[in-house]
């Protein structure tokens, strides 16, 4: 099978094998979370389009007051179930959309993350008895997260999803799956088919650059801003969100035009992310939304806890500013490979 022959290849080098294909869209395509079921759409024929260069051909200006109204925030964030009408952690064999050469297949191999020693006894009452081989065995050292880890990618050359309340479209999207087992010889294990399981989405989207922003008046609502919106609304607001308010006193004078924007500034927001030294989240599904303003290219990451040990297994091995990690954990990626990924 070309797959198993290209991930043997992969084990042997642990380089990352990339092909890519011209892009064409759905633009009847809209995003609907599987958790929120709604009705689905006949199908209609595929219409081609001009692949995104990653920056906007033409940009209108935006006002807060035109900008789409959205539903109320939930009290708590509720984790993506899946994609697509699938469900986290089925086999890449019940996709069968998918094409069969995968996009990027990528690998690393980890000792795992270490846990930290928990000792539970009591003398003569609940619980184990303190003797001195109950405690030499919990203080042995004990890892998580370990083996091989690799993660392939597929595109659908012809699909994209819209947000159905502000129009922006996501494309490319892109289908991971991840395959974990624990082992030190570099070959790939006869059940890699059960193991090789839907854990991400990485979709992608063009907002406005911050050379297009700098003509535009500076409360300009720009597509990042409606995705952040249409996140918000679906599954609650990201973690350490805040919201500040601002108040400006403005000319009575019709006439008067608005303030031309400068240089703005653009967070990575994340939903239920890893905690601190934490080998991976605690939820079901952890969201992403990260921003490159000088390209105005930015990313929706859809990871399962899987996704984020193979991230954690790229970082700790040969593969540091890998920029997955990079992205997940809020950090500042290689220059080299944060190119590289992005492609």
């Amino acid at each position: 099978m070309e797959f198993r022959a290209a991930l043997i290849t992969t084990l042997l080098v642990f380089v990352g094998l990339t092909t890519d294909a011209v892009a064409q869209l759905r633009p009847e395509a809209k995003l609907q979370p599987i958790h929120k079921p709604k009705p689905k759409p006949a199908p209609a024929p595929d219409a081609p389009a001009k692949p995104p260069t990653g920056v906007l051909e033409e940009v209108h200006y935006l006002s807060p007051e035109e900008a789409p109204r959205l539903d109320a925030t939930p009290r708590r964030y509720h984790p993506p179930e899946g994609f697509a009408g699938h469900d986290w952690g089925e086999t890449r064999s019940k996709f069968d959309r998918l094409p069969e050469q995968a996009l990027t297949v990528r690998a690393a191999w980890t000792r795992g993350m270490q846990r930290q020693p928990e000792i539970w006894c009591t003398e003569g009452g609940l619980g184990t008895s303190c003797n001195i081989t109950y405690i030499m065995n919990a203080m042995a050292a004990r890892f998580e997260g370990g083996g091989f880890h690799v993660l392939s990618e597929y595109k659908i050359p012809t699909q994209g999803f819209r947000f159905s309340e502000t129009g922006v479209l996501l494309f490319p999207v892109v289908y991971q799956f991840c395959a974990n087992w624990d082992s030190t010889k570099r070959e790939v294990p006869g059940n890699f088919e059960q193991l090789n399981r839907f854990c991400g989405m990485r979709l992608l989207f063009d907002t406005e650059s911050l050379s297009q922003l700098r003509t535009l008046p500076k409360d300009h609502v720009t597509r990042y801003e409606l995705v952040l919106a249409e996140l918000m609304a679906e599954f609650g607001r990201p973690a350490t969100f805040l919201k500040r308010g601002r108040v400006e006193i403005e000319p009575v004078d019709e006439n008067t035009e608005r303030e031309l924007g400068v240089d703005r500034k653009f967070s990575t927001w994340r939903w239920c992310p890893a905690a601190d030294r934490a080998l991976a989240t605690s939820c079901k599904a952890s969201i992403v939304l990260s921003l490159d303003p000088e390209s105005g290219r930015a990313v929706v990451l859809f990871s399962t806890p899987e996704l984020w040990a193979y991230a954690y297994a790229r970082e700790s091995g040969t593969f540091k500013g890998d920029p997955l990690f990079a992205v997940m954990h809020a950090r500042p990626p290689h220059k080299q490979k944060a190119q590289a990924g992005a492609q």
